[in-house]
């Protein structure tokens, strides 16, 4: 994605193109949505000045872990040392700070010590739009003080000459059709290359041309594989048809006793299989986390006592163990 500029993306590119660390702004915030390129210019803007000028390329969830070890391991100032240091700062992914407050409050201090000695920083955020209110009002307001620059929805066509190109550079011969496929299809550049790389494979397990009746029968594997993936949303639909109610009510409101008794088995799975974070299961649900953690408590203690349930649990985890 480093080579491919258009109209969705062209602000973006000029700007890691033409950035000049001693005329930059501060902070330049780059916000967009999944797949776009958003890491690649950072690593290209990392490459091109800042392993030469003291610069770091993280991501969010680093460096909250990185702080957080830190602080364990009584190593804060060493942490700091780095970090508030840097000539250049660049982090990715800032949506995975959410209710990281400590964290937050740690960049925050990090932000004013590298702007207070000269540094820069250069951020992306996954969104449709530039809200870091889960930041708090100061940092949040700093970093839109800067440069904002958004990176758009590429359309079809443009997802269509991307992967155009790329299986030009990449000496792919497929059929037209299966790139306007892919195209009407996928929303990103990220899930189009994963879908040519996977696409690319398959027929190399299947000993075949890269021709739009393998892409036909590729994508029915894929939709068939997916299906018994254990992910949270087909969990969800396992979980309600063999719990007998309905996806709706399952997400929904409802404290009915069967409803609820099959939330709580369907945060229990979600939470054995997908090994996800309460918060993370929360946002299936709209609920809070803690009412999460309670309704995964409460189905360990079930899951102790109550044989239809472990029956049913198990018929869950054989629909994707199959």
């Amino acid at each position: 994605m480093n080579w491919f500029i258009s109209d969705f993306n062209i602000r973006a590119r000029r700007l890691i193109g033409s950035y000049d660390i001693k005329k930059a702004p501060g902070v330049t915030l780059i916000y967009g949505p999944n797949g776009v390129g958003k890491s690649a210019m950072l690593r290209q803007l990392d490459q091109r000045i800042g392993l030469k000028s003291g610069g770091i390329f993280t991501d969010s969830l680093s460096f909250a872990r990185q702080y957080a070890y830190a602080a364990q391991e009584n190593q804060l100032n060493v942490f700091r040392q780095r970090y508030r240091t840097a000539r250049l700062l660049l982090i990715d992914d800032l949506q995975f700070l959410t209710g990281k407050v400590k964290t937050i409050e740690e960049l925050h201090y990090t932000y004013e010590y590298v702007i207070e000695n000269g540094g820069k920083m250069v951020i992306t955020l996954e969104a449709d739009q530039p809200q870091i209110e889960f930041l708090g009002e100061r940092l949040a307001s700093r970093f839109l003080s800067g440069m904002v620059v958004s990176i758009d929805q590429p359309q079809r066509k443009e997802i269509e000459r991307f992967l155009y190109e790329y299986c030009h550079l990449k000496r792919l011969f497929i059929d037209q059709m299966v790139l306007e496929i892919i195209a009407e299809r996928i929303d990103n550049l990220a899930d189009a290359i994963k879908v040519i790389e996977q696409f690319v494979q398959f027929a190399e397990l299947q000993q075949d041309e890269l021709s739009l009746l393998c892409f036909q029968t590729y994508w029915e594997h894929e939709k068939n594989r997916k299906k018994s993936v254990a992910d949270p949303l087909n969990i969800i639909h396992v979980s309600a048809l063999t719990m007998e109610v309905s996806v709706e009510e399952l997400l929904g409101p409802s404290r009915k006793p069967r409803v609820n008794e099959a939330r709580q088995l369907t945060i229990y799975t979600m939470r054995t299989l997908c090994q996800i974070s309460f918060p993370a299961i929360a946002s299936y649900f709209n609920r809070k986390h803690s009412t999460i953690i309670a309704s995964y408590q409460k189905m360990q203690k079930k899951m102790l006592i109550n044989e239809d349930l472990n029956k049913k649990y198990l018929i869950i985890l054989k629909t994707f163990k199959a």
